[in-house]
């Protein structure tokens, strides 16, 4: 059958007439006239090639075609009526939701403690996956694979909306008393030992162009695909790391100090990112927020 063809408004007919099995008690229900829910009638006779409702003495009793559409028919209006509701307000102290992030690790670094701290105190029951942000990101997005990216600034998909969340820049990282001195020249950036984040393998950073041109060139000691145990690693020893310089606030007990470049490097820019879809969604807004304000000063 070609659902085109048929008007939903005589699920709700169809419905009050097998509840109601009387022309006028069903009118009633509507919020028909009997003469309209008569010719109601008339037409999911035709539609359905039976009688529905047929009458035994003074009352209405159903065929049996009807008696086996009762079940589904509830079942179809309470769908139609659930699909047409208007949602309950988002209220963080009860709402059960999941939602599926993917971050850098520094970002997840930066955010989770004290967004943790304002999900136990605001919204018990909210759930968060977070996940590695991957080159592809956009497109899993628009898949509906997750609901929120967080990372660096950049164009910004069709379909997806983007928010500025801070401004960070790059600085050279060791633990306190490290015989480095309050600032070094790019020959000495480059005849230290370095640690070196990379998520996707490489042995090249940000710094390594600007060697390069000066004819200059780094040992990476060790390289790790995350920050923390980078971090540790630098707390421990005389290597470097070259980061973002809000990793610092991220784990104070490290007690690390940060270095300016012998370079100068632009300041960038990270952002959250979610599709439009969900502009709307209050649930959504609200993450939104309380990531905000976990990145608050």
């Amino acid at each position: 059958m070609n659902l085109a063809g048929i008007d939903a408004n005589l699920v709700v007919a169809l419905h009050a007439l097998l509840k109601e099995r009387n022309v006028t008690r069903a009118a009633r229900r509507l919020g028909l006239g009997q003469s309209a829910t008569s010719h109601a009638l008339a037409r999911l006779r035709r539609l359905f090639d039976d009688a529905l409702l047929v009458r035994v003495g003074r009352e209405l009793v159903l065929t049996d075609r009807a008696a086996a559409l009762l079940d589904p028919c509830s079942r179809a209006v309470s769908d139609l009526e659930r699909l047409f509701a208007t949602p309950a307000p988002f209220d963080p102290r009860t709402a059960r939701r999941k939602f599926r992030i993917v971050a850098t690790d520094n970002l997840e670094m930066y955010v989770l403690p004290r967004l943790s701290t304002i999900l136990a105190k605001e919204a018990p029951f909210i759930d968060l996956r977070f996940r590695q942000l991957n080159a592809d990101w956009s497109t899993a997005m628009r898949q509906g694979e997750f609901e929120l990216k967080l990372g660096r600034s950049g164009e910004v998909p069709i379909g997806l909306r983007s928010e500025d969340l801070f401004r960070d820049r790059i600085v050279c990282v060791a633990r306190r008393g490290h015989p480095m001195g309050r600032r070094v020249s790019l020959r000495q950036y480059a005849a230290l030992s370095h640690i070196l984040v990379a998520p996707g393998g490489s042995e090249r950073g940000l710094m390594d162009d600007a060697l390069e041109a000066a004819g200059l060139e780094r040992r990476v000691a060790i390289t790790v695909p995350n920050f923390l145990p980078a971090l540790l690693a630098v707390a421990a020893s005389d290597s470097v790391l070259t980061v973002p310089s809000r990793v610092l606030a991220a784990i104070p007990a490290l007690r690390l100090r940060c270095v300016p470049l012998p370079v100068r490097t632009a300041e960038y820019t990270l952002s959250q990112v979610w599709p439009e879809r969900h502009d709307a969604d209050e649930g959504h807004r609200w993450l939104r927020l309380a990531i905000r304000r976990s990145l608050a000063p």
